[in-house]
């Protein structure tokens, strides 16, 4: 199908000023990375970028947990392939391990990649994307790195 594709060139364009209001300024996309008493945050970056108002929520309370040492939202060309496709996890994430009090357990750090979802049940989810996930869990099982999708970090440890 795709290979029988051919374009031809019109005498049609496009003025720039038509895509005005659709560039949107990445500053109203971003999350500071500040601890709440105004030090750095635990972010690689000044600034986090966020796709969406459950990865903004995420990105904030990472910011608040003490336990998080870093974390990066996974560029787009961090890539894991699966059979069916290309899949990007969202985050990236270096936490300390805490016993049930909230000391610190002299453990080695924990390595966790994470992808946020507006919910973990897979009936609410396409099908592609519940696929996507059973891969990369395979994918990150094979490598001992932690994985797992979540709504909230309240939920990074399950």
């Amino acid at each position: 199908l795709v290979n029988g594709i051919e374009y031809e060139r019109i005498n049609e364009w496009y003025e720039m000023t038509q895509f005005e209001a659709e560039i949107e300024s990445w500053e109203d996309y971003l999350v500071p990375s500040r601890r709440p008493d105004g030090t750095d945050g635990a972010s690689l970056y000044d600034q986090v970028p966020w796709q969406s108002e459950i990865e903004k929520a995420f990105a904030e309370a990472l910011e608040r947990r003490d336990d998080v040492k870093l974390y990066v939202k996974l560029p787009g060309w961090f890539k894991v392939d699966t059979p069916i496709g290309p899949y990007n996890p969202d985050w990236a994430i270096v936490m300390e391990d805490r016993d049930e009090h909230g000391t610190p357990s002299g453990k080695p750090l924990l390595y966790l990649v994470r992808e946020t979802k507006g919910a973990t049940d897979e009936a609410q989810r396409r099908g592609a994307e519940n696929m996507k996930i059973a891969c990369a869990r395979r994918h990150f099982a094979h490598l001992g790195v932690d994985y797992a999708d979540v709504v909230q970090a309240e939920d990074l440890h399950g």
